[in-house]
């Protein structure tokens, strides 16, 4: 425990000095005043840069002699093949240059570029990049749990690494090296990228298929591989710079493909609630792809191409950390806190009031208003700012809580209903049919305590559980003790490790539990457990107050046929009574006639 959290430590730490590194870096940017583009193996032509003003020996247009550069001339070549923003400043570069098929050689030193055209934006969106990277990989590190969490961690710390390397301003072998360095983290990044796919689609794969996509992938990662490190060392070796030239950053960026066509494939075939958590994921991956392409191409030229590409992926990291906070793709035990939005919120408006009175009392009013109109100008700016702030709350609920608030308003709803169910066949459908649909459980089920074990009694979704569970199974002699939910996956159950028990606990008696199976790729948050906790309870009650109306109508009914029983037998008691009478009269009657018959027997005799 101790050196995993040693480690976490020592990576967040990376993750904290390579995010500063990277923006503060942006901020300055110095390289060479031209851009090349390689033409061949030999030759790359010399490009101007906007606002930047070329040497006096240079023209726009010149063709530089690759194979006749010296060893750190060709180093800054292969650095600017990646990127003109990170050199040392003031550092002084040989190229050999050929004008009507004459050499000639031109000193050029490095220069600031901050007043290139737009480069304020490249700052901006270069440090917002570096940000964003940084809280997806705390966030991945610190509150994931699975391994597509994993993925998105070794992803976004890869590629943060990878920037920091690529801002070193470093000249010689140690540019080199750093260049190099880089690459080797944006390869590492792209393994991470496909980690992160695969684990979210779990199952939905076959070995086979994983197999085969997986081999792609590392194909085209190790053409990647040869084609950005190879290219760059042959070339500083031997002046040969077949490999530097923009086509080759396709099979660079291609490996980046295969995760990215993964998921569209599984996508298609999702069903319309997996649909709903892979669509951000997958519209941010598409807009990630193409701007990589765009970059390792530079296809719209070396500075439209960092500012567009800059921009946009700001874009998807931001559709990706969305994704990743409102809809959960991957296991990832966070949730915004709605009191602190909404707390937020308040702030920012009351923030907004004291700036906007602030302004106007210096600008407007001045030191000679009216106290009417000092009052007044406050409480129109209320009243308008409250709109401002009701409307920022439903955007907030809207976009953030919609989900949350519905699921919850929709199972308290529930729980106060339940108590009017009149049959218990009932409450156990509409239980397990409730949460299902509401809280987007896989599997919902039910169990409750008879003489013997506990019982199944209803199940939603699939794999089936058990129909009955020994009575001191550690799960429910946990439930029993604590009268709190439990992770199964702690626990050896025969319930199995995937999700949630729940106790339907009254009056210290368990009379059964609620287990709902874990959601795809996440963990139920805190509110949500007690949401459901309570759920169960409610039902737990509800159950127990049937159960009581059940017995009570058995006893009374069982009291009834008691009755009835003692009034047959009392009805028969005075039947046997009358009978009884009947025969003595009979026997009177029969001893009165016998005693006749024998006086006149006895009068014919004489």
């Amino acid at each position: 425990m101790h050196r995993r959290f040693g480690l976490l430590i020592l990576l967040t730490a990376i993750i904290v000095m390579a995010c500063a590194y990277s923006g503060f870096m942006a901020f300055r940017p110095a390289g060479l005043p031209f851009d090349v583009n390689v033409e061949n193996a030999h030759t790359a032509v010399v490009e101007p840069v906007a606002n930047i003003r070329l040497p006096p020996a240079l023209q726009a247009g010149d063709r530089l002699d690759l194979a006749a550069l010296s060893r750190s001339a060709r180093i800054a070549v292969s650095i600017m093949h990646l990127s003109n923003y990170s050199f040392p400043l003031r550092q002084t570069y040989e190229f050999v240059i050929r004008r009507d098929a004459i050499p000639a050689t031109v000193s050029v030193t490095t220069v600031d570029l901050s007043a290139v055209s737009n480069a304020w934006w490249f700052e901006w969106t270069t440090l917002s990049f570096s940000l964003l990277l940084g809280v997806i990989a705390l966030l991945a590190l610190w509150r994931g749990h699975d391994r597509a969490a994993a993925g998105i961690a070794l992803w976004t710390i890869a590629f943060l690494i990878g920037l920091a390397f690529q801002h070193a301003q470093l000249s010689g072998l140690l540019g080199l090296s750093a260049w190099l360095g880089a690459n080797v983290f944006y390869l590492l990044a792209r393994c991470g990228f496909y980690i992160m796919i695969e684990s979210m689609l779990g199952p939905a794969l076959t070995p086979r298929a994983r197999w085969l996509w997986r081999s792609g992938f590392l194909l085209l990662l190790a053409a990647g591989a040869i084609t950005r490190l190879g290219g760059p060392s042959l070339f500083v070796a031997t002046g040969w710079a077949e490999l530097l030239r923009p086509q080759y950053g396709l099979v660079f960026s291609v490996s980046y493909l295969v995760p990215l066509a993964l998921l569209i494939v599984n996508y298609s075939f999702a069903d319309s609630a997996r649909r709903l958590r892979l669509r951000w994921m997958l519209w941010s991956g598409v807009i990630f792809v193409v701007n990589i392409f765009l970059n390792n191409t530079a296809v719209l030229g070396p500075q439209v191409s960092s500012i567009v590409t800059n921009s946009t992926l700001v874009l998807s990291l931001s559709g990706f950390l969305y994704a990743l906070l409102r809809h959960r793709v991957v296991d990832v035990s966070v949730a915004l806190n709605r009191g602190l939005v909404y707390a937020a919120t308040t702030s920012l408006v009351l923030g907004l009031f004291a700036l906007l009175e602030s302004l106007i009392e210096r600008s407007a009013l001045g030191h000679g208003a009216s106290l009417a109109l000092e009052f007044a100008v406050p409480l129109g700016l209320g009243a308008a700012l409250s709109t401002v702030h009701r409307r920022i709350d439903a955007l907030v609920e809207r976009f953030l809580f919609r989900r949350q608030y519905r699921m919850e308003t929709a199972l308290r709803r529930f729980a106060q209903e339940c108590a009017f169910i009149t049959q218990p066949e009932n409450l156990f459908d509409l239980t397990v049919e409730q949460i299902a649909r509401h809280a987007g459980a896989p599997r919902v089920a039910l169990y409750e305590r008879t003489p013997e074990a506990y019982i199944r009694i209803r199940q939603h979704g699939t794999p089936a559980l058990p129909e009955q569970v020994a009575t001191d199974d550690l799960a429910f002699v946990k439930l029993r003790a604590r009268n709190a939910e439990i992770d199964l996956d702690d626990t050896q159950s025969q319930l199995g490790r995937d999700g949630y028990a729940f106790p339907l606990m009254l009056r210290g008696s368990l009379l059964g539990a609620l287990v709902v199976g874990q959601r795809p790729g996440e963990h139920y948050a805190a509110d949500e457990r007690e949401l459901l906790f309570h759920v169960a309870h409610e039902v737990g009650a509800a159950l127990f107050a049937l159960r009581a109306q059940e017995s009570e109508a058995r006893a009374q009914q069982s009291e009834a046929q008691a009755q009835a029983n003692k009034a047959e037998a009392q009805a028969s008691e005075t039947q046997a009574r009358a009978i009884q009478a009947q025969l003595l009269e009979a026997r009177a009657r029969e001893a009165v006639l016998l005693n006749a018959l024998t006086a006149l027997g006895s009068a014919t005799g004489r």
